[in-house]
């Protein structure tokens, strides 16, 4: 069983195996270990070739979705970035995270000019904790060695860790205040309406 966001209706499904005439699987066995099979989305009926259990989709799968308190500028770089890891752009998906952190700390206030005199300013306002701070440092180094030539090569992992951390910055900083403006707001509609 293969889970994915969908490439063609955007929404999580599980595949079901296409049926060829007489109702027998669409496979195809290259050899013992590479088995194509043609996937169909539970929700929209469209296919997917897929390679094993689900080494390689084609079209390749949508990442999965940003939370929608992410502000859309910040949602439009984070999409891009997952987007540049589903189809292994793995330098391309890092910058885009640094971006990711650079836009957040400019739109929380930062002043200054450089990525890491801005985090130690959302740092020093109290926006974002010294763990924060470090989550977004890390992105920045990786995101360097991705833009800038004769630095460190950036790998899967590298890129899956950016992704994750700049994701989880944006949660912190935009998406765990929506929340909890949002319960403030229902706690103090339920004092005065009890």
């Amino acid at each position: 069983m293969v889970s994915i966001y969908c490439p063609h209706c955007h929404k999580h499904t599980a595949l079901s195996h296409a049926m060829a005439a007489g109702n027998l699987e669409a496979i195809w066995n290259k050899n013992k270990n590479q088995i194509w099979w043609i996937g169909i989305c539970n929700s929209c009926k469209n296919p997917v070739l897929v390679l094993n259990n689900g080494a390689i989709i084609y079209p390749y799968p949508l990442p999965s979705p940003t939370d929608p308190n992410i502000p859309k500028e910040l949602a439009d770089d984070l999409n891009e970035a997952k987007m540049c890891f589903s189809v292994s752009c793995y330098r391309a998906c890092v910058i885009m995270s640094r971006r990711c952190i650079q836009l957040a700390c400019i739109m929380k206030g930062a002043k200054k000019e450089k990525l890491a005199d801005q985090i130690d300013e959302l740092k020093d306002k109290g926006i974002i904790t010294q763990d924060i701070k470090e989550w977004a440092t890390v992105v920045r180094w990786v995101g360097n060695d991705g833009a800038h030539p004769n630095k460190n090569n950036v790998t899967k992992k590298d890129a899956e860790d950016c992704l994750k951390l700049a994701e989880q910055f944006l949660y912190v900083v935009f998406v765990a205040s929506a929340i909890a403006q949002s319960a403030q707001i229902r706690r103090n509609t339920k004092k005065k309406n009890p």
